[in-house]
């Protein structure tokens, strides 16, 4: 290893300088997902600061998944996986979640959806297609009166199809999204009794859409689900006011 980091002078923010130092070097690629950084020794003489300042910056690394400090044999790189990036949103949209996130949410699924289930028509694998056929298989089936179960079904129905399309970004996008969808479906399929046989009924439509590889037809029926979906959410909204 010939990568060597500079002292630092600004006291004030000593672990933060560090910690955006390292992580300067690893987005630079100085080191790759599973090397090993220099020692605490040796980053502290590098960086001219105590172990304390040190330590601080690499909790902060840790944090940022960039990093873990294994003990007896070092500080490794992460491979930073879309993990790091959901959870963060996740945690976001459940902590500020309330009733007008239901609407908003809709809206934005209204923008990404239909265009997404176009391209998993397009890009669908075999084995996508036996997924959504098992999915539909479990929500035709599932007790009536399990609402949460349901909700968990219709969340993993769309992030099926956002895989399928193969574009490895859009589940990144959608899956924080999607999270609560179990939460709003529990309500909608608990208070609007045609909610459930409308959903399945898109997303048979939907699937075999996707399954004869028929993009405008999937884009069409995901659009109409989404929109019911939104007729849904809004009377909803009107009972808990």
């Amino acid at each position: 290893m010939n990568y060597a980091f500079k002292p630092i002078k600004k006291a004030a923010t000593l672990s933060q300088e560090i910690q955006e130092r390292i992580e300067k070097a690893i987005l630079a690629r100085e080191f790759l997902p599973g090397e090993k950084l220099p020692t605490e020794h040796e980053l502290c003489e590098m960086f001219g600061v105590s172990r304390t300042a040190l330590r601080e910056a690499l909790q902060m690394l840790g944090a940022k998944g960039l990093i873990s400090v294994k003990k007896g044999s070092g500080i490794y790189i992460e491979d930073y996986s879309p993990q790091n990036v959901i959870q963060p949103m996740r945690l976001y949209l459940e902590l500020n979640f309330d009733k007008s996130y239901i609407l908003q949410l809709i809206e934005v699924r209204k923008i990404i959806e239909p265009q997404v289930c176009k391209i998993a028509a397009r890009n669908r694998s075999e084995e996508d297609v036996q997924k959504l056929e098992r999915n539909l298989r479990k929500f035709k089936s599932s007790n009536p009166m399990d609402f949460r179960q349901e909700g968990e079904l219709d969340r993993e129905f769309h992030l099926i199809i956002a895989n399928a399309s193969g574009n490895r970004i859009i589940p990144i996008i959608v899956d924080p999204i999607f999270q609560l969808m179990p939460k709003i479906r529990t309500l909608v399929y608990a208070q609007i009794d045609k909610a459930k046989s409308a959903a399945f009924e898109y997303h048979d439509l939907i699937f075999k859409s996707i399954k004869e590889q028929d993009e405008e037809k999937a884009y069409y029926y995901m659009t109409e689900h989404l929109r019911i979906a939104e007729e849904h959410s809004r009377a909803i909204i009107e009972k808990i006011k």
